[in-house]
């Protein structure tokens, strides 16, 4: 019987998430968290960024890595699917 341990996913079923937030300058920043989904990763990177914990509304976006590339391709310009 484990006391106080968390139950920590295999990497083989968890997703790397970018979240993306801003400080209280409004300055951009980016945190990778490794989670299962899009909710542990915003509690993972509140727990890592103590400024989160106390502003959470400052986090604009949380997304897979393969949403942030197909985002990246879309705004340089690539055309998809031809």
């Amino acid at each position: 019987m484990q006391y106080g341990i968390e139950k920590i996913m295999p990497l083989t079923q968890q997703k790397n998430y970018t979240v993306g937030y801003h400080d209280l300058q409004n300055k951009h920043h980016e945190i990778c968290e490794y989670a299962v989904d899009a909710y542990e990763a915003i509690q993972k990177s509140k727990e890592d960024v103590p400024a989160l914990k106390e502003h959470p509304h400052s986090i604009d976006y949380c997304v897979t890595e393969e949403v942030n590339k197909i985002s990246n391709l879309m705004a340089s310009g690539i055309p998809m699917g031809h």
